[in-house]
């Protein structure tokens, strides 16, 4: 069996999965929280809710907490995404009752004294500001800007200066107490544990927390016909662009096809994009397509940075292999070698007990109906060469977007070249 669910009458979910020949246990407490839960005043305090949990509760210190965990050789972080918010620790089994308390304590008690909010709030300036001085990093920002307009899904998770000071310690209040509510929230737990303990743990720690309502959010709707380009100047030694489609929903099933696709052609050193853009002509160091799939739309993305002089040729050629996977079926033997990589990579991957953690964990949160491991190996494998190109004709005739940071604004030619 790939997991187990319980679910406590205050609408606490606890999904877990033993495996016994690990030397570890990997924990974590998600909430249905994040950037498309964020209003456009207070854009950024999923994140800023996770730096803060992590300076203190009523019980214990920021320091205390740190200790606690990685006292005990333990490791401890958190991430903020689009749809989840995600607070985990890895740990040996002798000490995951205390990884189980203070995960709790966290979500159940926050201090957010006044002091940690002010000081933690010019952190994720300084955060921000580092991330807009890496253009690999930032470039993603522009293009959700343009493909996901006039919609949270189209703002910085890190939230702006002005979003920032709008937020106080009441709004942060009011915020954990709608969305740290047991319709909210999923406990997952994989690795070497006692089931008897941890549920019994889970039930201690989560079974009282105030039941509260399921929150919601605004779907996606506003889907443009039309591409739009968003180049920023800025005196860089390298341009690093992102080019993107809209593409399918979390649960759609054509995101097998869409994912054998995206290794074809950029997935991986064996993919057409590699291949072509680096090992023939040496234009980049690094170039890749990935997906990006949410509750109500998705994206597919192919990124790179260069030279700028050789900006114009990586573009041609990327447009080149776009068409080709159009208009010419991928061989057999192309496919198959794509299909064994993307099943052998998520194989191989749910062996870390965090991995497989995160990876149950984010499904009972964000889907409405959960896959088993079994299920996506047999999706992957029945992958046919007339769905790649079924799928590749659908996505590449969407409209495409174009993001930049480079010393120079070519719009005129990027558009000529991906017919923007």
């Amino acid at each position: 069996m790939d997991w187990e669910i319980l679910r406590f009458n205050n609408g606490v979910s606890v999904i877990y999965k033993q495996k016994k020949e690990c030397y570890s246990v990997s924990m974590g407490i998600f909430v249905r929280s994040g950037v498309r839960y964020e209003t456009e005043k207070y854009s950024g305090i999923s994140h800023f809710i996770e730096h803060l949990l992590f300076k203190g509760t009523k019980n214990r210190s920021a320091r205390e907490l740190k200790e606690a965990i990685e006292g005990k050789g333990g490791s401890f972080n958190a991430f903020t995404a689009e749809e989840v918010v995600c607070y985990h620790i890895k740990i040996l089994p002798r000490h995951m009752e205390t990884g189980i308390e203070i995960l709790a304590d966290m979500i159940k008690n926050p201090l957010f004294k006044p002091e940690d909010i002010d000081k933690e709030r010019n952190v994720i300036l300084e955060e921000i500001n580092m991330y807009m001085d890496i253009p690999a990093r930032y470039v993603y920002d522009l293009l959700d800007a343009i493909m996901f307009s006039n919609h949270p899904l189209g703002t910085s998770g890190l939230g702006t200066p002005e979003t920032l000071r709008a937020i106080n310690r009441q709004v942060l209040l009011n915020h954990t107490e709608n969305f740290h509510t047991g319709e909210n929230i999923t406990l997952g737990v994989v690795g070497n544990f006692d089931r008897d303990k941890v549920l019994r743990l889970a039930e201690t720690h989560f079974g009282k927390i105030e039941k509260g309502g399921r929150v919601g959010f605004s779907p996606f709707k506003n889907f443009r016909k039309q591409g739009k380009l968003n180049i920023k100047v800025k005196e860089t030694e390298q341009c690093h662009f992102c080019i993107g489609f809209y593409s399918y929903p979390r649960e759609d099933a054509r995101r097998f096809p869409l994912a054998v696709a995206s290794t074809i052609l950029g997935g991986n050193m064996s993919s057409r994009l590699f291949n072509e853009v680096r090992e023939i002509r040496g234009l980049v160091y690094d170039i890749r397509s990935q997906i990006k799939n949410l509750y109500d739309t998705g994206a597919f993305i192919i990124s790179a940075g260069l030279r700028p002089d050789n900006l114009v040729e990586c573009l041609r050629v990327i447009k080149d292999q776009i068409d080709n996977i159009k208009s010419t079926p991928v061989s057999e033997e192309e496919l198959e070698r794509a299909r064994e990589y993307l099943v052998s990579q998520f194989l191989m991957g749910l062996e870390d007990t965090m991995e497989y953690m995160v990876w149950i964990g984010e499904q009972k949160t964000t889907r409405d109906r959960m896959i088993s491991v079994k299920d996506v190996v047999e999706r992957v494998r029945s992958v046919t060469v007339e769905d790649i190109q079924k799928i590749c004709n659908d996505i590449f005739s969407k409209a495409t977007f174009f993001a930049m940071i480079g010393p120079e604004d070519k719009s005129e030619e990027m558009s000529k070249i991906l017919e923007v």
